[in-house]
């Protein structure tokens, strides 16, 4: 029982189980609205792809400068990361409903509302996971996307058995969560603790937004592009091969998130990194070794044949490795310069599509063209770390910098 009890603690303290629920809940989520409220299934489905929109920018606006040590000595994190969160809910709140707009006109203006105010919620829950994660520790950070994905599942069953609507089953557990973890941080900063203005807070992350905007404009772009390319078949063939790497994606998302809140005490070698290996091989046996699988997943998957499917798990490996390389050359580099790398990837990734527009007439080619774009990442990534030089700031603070340190210049450790 004290091994089994020791396992969960330290399961309950792995970004692994955090991404794990947060999947499981999305599917979770979008199967009761498909079975008891399919007049709202559209609308839950397009929150479940908004709510990205929340984990990408407090990522992107608090986790990362964290991680690199931008954050001032002097500054209360609690603070500065709820001001963040503040700034980021009116635009987030407006694109949600400007997007539910287009894609669903014939919803009124109430249903539209009450779909985004999940995702508006989800933003000063991300942030205080980051801040909680800094100031206290990574495994008081978990329980606040851990108790909001088991609340809203919860929530989800009891609000279809009441005949309540789904799309707003994740509101009372984040209400609930943001609650407990507002009365927790209500301690007034320090007299040495700053309170930054909102531009000043949000200024400190905007770089990493921008990169965070160009990687989401590829993403959104890959499917459309794919459609163009290669016809309908594409985007199914993408799409269910994404899902088939579902367990995989958990993984690298788990390890590339730990990779953040270690910031330059990240090290290679660690166990969800193995974990995340270990999926990708799984999967890509699973998929390549049975065609029964292919099948089910796809009627169009299974008739592509096994060497596209090896292509794309090729492609996935070289994602790992480029998304590794990107974190830890965000971690170490000036954040200029991480934005020109990271603007860089994407020019290659996007340059790689513009081929496949060109040349690529059917989904094999579509699939070497994603496998060689990658790869030429990788090589792009390992040439900016080596000539990247970054001052040697010593152990950080508790705000994640040392400022007293005097600056030694030295490449980036691979």
């Amino acid at each position: 029982m004290g091994r089994l009890l020791g396992a969960g603690r330290r399961l309950q303290g792995s970004q692994l189980s955090v991404q794990a629920l947060a999947r499981l809940c999305s599917v979770a989520v979008f199967l009761l609205a498909s079975w008891a409220d399919t007049e709202r299934l559209a609308l839950v489905a397009l929150q479940g792809t908004l709510l990205a929109l929340p984990y990408t920018l407090m990522e992107s606006l608090v986790g990362r400068p964290l991680s690199a040590g931008l954050v001032p000595a002097g500054w209360s994190v609690d603070a500065w990361a709820r001001r963040v969160a503040a700034a980021a809910m009116l635009p987030v709140g407006v694109i949600g409903f400007l997007s539910a707009s287009v894609a669903l006109p014939e919803t009124g203006i109430a249903d539209r509302l009450f779909m985004v105010a999940p995702v508006v919620l989800q933003l000063p829950l991300e942030a205080f996971f980051w801040s909680t994660a800094r100031t206290r520790s990574p495994r008081r950070a978990n329980l606040i996307p851990q108790l909001v994905a088991v609340g809203t599942v919860l929530t989800g069953v009891a609000f279809v058995a009441t005949g309540v609507r789904v799309d707003v089953a994740a509101v009372p557990a984040q209400l609930a969560v943001l609650g407990w973890v507002l009365l927790r941080v209500a301690v007034p900063p320090g007299p040495d603790r700053v309170r930054p203005g909102v531009l000043a807070s949000v200024r400190v992350g905007s770089v990493y937004c921008v990169a965070a905007a160009v990687d989401l404009a590829y993403s959104v772009a890959l499917p459309s592009i794919a459609g163009a390319v290669a016809g309908q078949a594409a985007v199914v063939v993408l799409r269910a091969l994404d899902l088939a790497f579902g367990p995989f994606h958990v993984a690298l998302s788990a390890s590339n998130r730990e990779d953040i809140m270690a910031g330059r005490a990240s090290r290679w070698r660690t166990g969800t990194r193995a974990l995340t290996v270990v999926t990708l091989l799984g999967v890509s046996a699973v998929v390549l070794g049975s065609a029964r699988v292919r099948e089910l997943l796809a009627a169009d998957l299974a008739t592509v044949g096994t060497a596209v499917v090896a292509l794309y798990c090729g492609y996935k490996a070289c994602l790992a490795v480029a998304t590794w390389l990107a974190t830890r050359h965000m971690i170490w580099a000036p954040p200029r310069r991480f934005l020109v790398s990271a603007i860089g990837s994407r020019v290659i990734a996007f340059a790689g599509l513009a081929v496949s527009a060109l040349l690529a007439g059917q989904v094999g080619g579509l699939v070497l063209q994603l496998l060689i774009s990658e790869a030429v990442v990788v090589c792009w990534f390992v040439t900016r770390i080596r000539l990247t030089r970054t001052p040697d700031a010593g152990p950080p603070t508790a705000a994640g910098r040392n400022d007293t340190a005097e600056p030694v210049a030295r490449p980036v450790p691979l």
